[in-house]
């Protein structure tokens, strides 16, 4: 005897199979862990979505003795901020293929301007295009590096302490405010620091014993004393570290980390 499946059973199949592509597809946007590890002697990255698919992103690039890694934040949730990961992507495989910028602070500003452009008409309300946006610029053989940020700090770890690379305040996207650039920091002793880019959600995460969002001096503090630590174990100890904080409360944004020495 045939056995009936109700419409409801078969919509809840295929959206979960819609939820699944989704997915799969978002993951193979990015770049892969082994990559960073290619790029950098010691690194890793930490991604973890808030739903099936997440709104975080990061991009890796090579030219010559120059190493460029990007970490942008797509405002929204789910799929269409999702979405944005993809054409925030696509924008900088533009830059690479038909342009010539060098600095983090002129990326920021190309992308910048290619998001305003293609979204011009924009009509869609539900639909952020801004994103926060981090760039840095290594050589790898002076160990030169240099940041820029749009809404976005990088985090040096170092025995003395630690300090934070300010970015702009301003976001890339679809703002109305005409930004004449981006400014780009020049960092030279970057000898015996270990660097941490990190999305918007990680200091969005409400716990600890006040409940409050961490900070940059909590995280900071926490990552000095682990210093010493080779990167991949130091991911682990992040993972729990960040775990711990929330404690009962879910995991309430996006979280990306990625953390690097010169």
């Amino acid at each position: 005897m045939e056995k009936k499946v109700s419409k409801e059973s078969n919509w809840i199949v295929n959206f979960d199979q819609i939820e699944d592509s989704t997915r799969r597809n978002y993951f193979s946007v990015l770049p892969q862990e082994e990559r960073l590890m290619e790029f950098f002697s010691d690194a890793f990255v930490i991604n973890k979505p808030k739903g099936r698919v997440g709104g975080d992103g990061f991009w890796l690039h090579k030219h010559d003795d120059d190493v460029y890694l990007a970490l942008f934040t797509c405002i929204g949730e789910g799929h269409l901020a999702s979405m944005m990961i993809r054409i925030y992507m696509n924008a900088l495989k533009k830059m690479v293929d038909g342009y010539s910028i060098d600095f983090p602070g002129s990326i920021l500003q190309f992308l910048h301007r290619e998001v305003q452009a293609r979204f011009k008409d924009k009509n869609n309300i539900l639909l952020n295009t801004n994103a926060n946006v981090g760039i840095v610029k290594l050589n790898t053989q002076t160990k030169q590096m240099e940041f820029a940020g749009a809404n976005m700090d990088l985090l040096q770890v170092h025995g003395k302490g630690i300090n934070v690379i300010k970015g702009d305040d301003t976001q890339v996207g679809e703002t109305r405010e005409q930004r004449s650039g981006y400014s780009s920091n020049s960092l030279e002793d970057t000898e015996d620091s270990n660097f941490f880019l990190c999305s918007t959600g990680v200091f969005n995460l409400i716990g600890g014993p006040e409940f409050k969002k961490l900070s940059k001096e909590k995280l900071g503090d926490f990552l000095r004393e682990k210093r010493k630590t080779p990167m991949a174990e130091q991911k682990h100890l992040a993972e729990q570290y960040l775990t711990a904080w929330t404690g009962v409360n879910r995991q309430n944004d996006d979280i990306m980390m990625i953390g690097f020495k010169a």
